[in-house]
């Protein structure tokens, strides 16, 4: 415990120490990105170190990094919300069973996407909890979503992802990070009658790059 304690206290000391040495460069530095490459730089981004980085920056410096990075991400959300206005709209259903340990995505007229089991290091599915597993599909949707994009070769894109689940929202924290590294807006609707449900306990697995990413664009017209 008290190696632990040891530990801990060089951590806070180095932070403060190296903001208060390097604060007239920090000041300098207007925007998250520019500062976590700043720590990335001096070896303070790290589990340990860079939380009490960020503290210190807030108590010496006035610095609010957390502050700054939600304006980064509003200002993009908003640019990526008006790129994607007129751009394709791309229709999903996922679903997962906790039980069995798998997940599935759909596409428009039921074809299956993928299924497959979750990876032992999947970031956001923990065994035992249906919710982590559904919200860790809907990721893997918002990123499919993602790489339509990509192959049509436009700025932005929607989604609309039918889920199984009402306590998968679009404002989740991890579907926000998703949406913004794939360029697409996200609107969730609840669907009880969603095709990938049956996939989950499907023998076997599909990757999602044997799909026709083309395909998972939606009619708009029979949509509406």
């Amino acid at each position: 415990m008290a190696k632990k304690s040891n530990t801990t206290a060089a951590a806070w000391e180095k932070a403060k120490s190296t903001v208060k040495e390097h604060g007239d460069d920090l000041r300098a530095l207007d925007s998250h990105g520019a500062l976590y490459a700043w720590a990335k730089e001096h070896k303070l981004a790290t589990t340990a170190l860079f939380p009490k980085f960020k503290t210190e920056l807030l108590k010496q410096l006035g610095i609010d990094y957390n502050e700054l990075r939600e304006q980064a991400y509003a200002q993009r959300r908003e640019q990526i919300a008006a790129a994607a206005a007129d751009g394709p709209l791309v229709e999903l259903w996922t679903a997962a069973d906790d039980e069995v340990n798998s997940f599935a995505i759909c596409g428009p007229g039921g074809v299956v996407v993928t299924y497959n089991t979750f990876h032992d290091d999947d970031k956001t599915y923990r065994i035992g909890d249906q919710g982590s597993a559904d919200r860790s599909v809907a990721e893997f949707a918002v990123f499919i979503a993602g790489k339509v994009r990509e192959e049509l070769d436009v700025e932005a894109a929607r989604l609309t992802l039918h889920v199984l689940n009402h306590e998968v929202a679009a404002d989740d924290p991890g579907l926000t990070r998703s949406a913004l590294g794939a360029h697409v807006t996200v609107t969730i609707e609840i669907d009880q009658d969603n095709p990938a449900a049956e996939w989950c306990r499907e023998p076997g697995y599909k990757s999602w790059r044997e799909t026709d990413l083309r395909t998972l664009v939606a009619d708009e017209a029979v949509a509406s």
